[in-house]
């Protein structure tokens, strides 16, 4: 399966990575892998962009607001958190403590 070309170098890094493991062939699992890895790419831009500008703004009343990237930093997280567990790819993590005992 060819790397979409929408993508950019982390995006098709991540795309590779996942097809060498798993094998996912349905078109609608393919076009979520794409959007995840399209998540990856604004994420690393929108990072960039709040690493350079900091994480807060002076608006036009002269107010302290915070950088418009860091909710898309916010939004492409989730999402490709999302993203992940519709595709069953999350790695299963073990219970950080035993369950109750009644």
């Amino acid at each position: 399966m060819t790397v979409p070309k929408s993508l950019k170098k982390q995006g098709r890094s991540f795309w590779r990575g996942v097809m060498s493991e798993f094998q996912l062939e349905d078109e609608h699992d393919l076009r979520r892998l794409e959007m995840a890895a399209q998540c990856i790419d604004n994420l690393r831009e929108a990072e960039a962009r709040v690493s350079e500008d900091g994480m807060f703004t002076v608006n036009r009343y002269g107010s302290m607001v915070e950088h418009p990237g860091v909710k898309i930093i916010k939004d492409m997280r989730l999402l490709f958190v999302k993203i992940i567990r519709e595709l069953n790819l999350d790695v299963t993590v073990p219970e950080s403590r035993p369950p109750r005992r009644y």
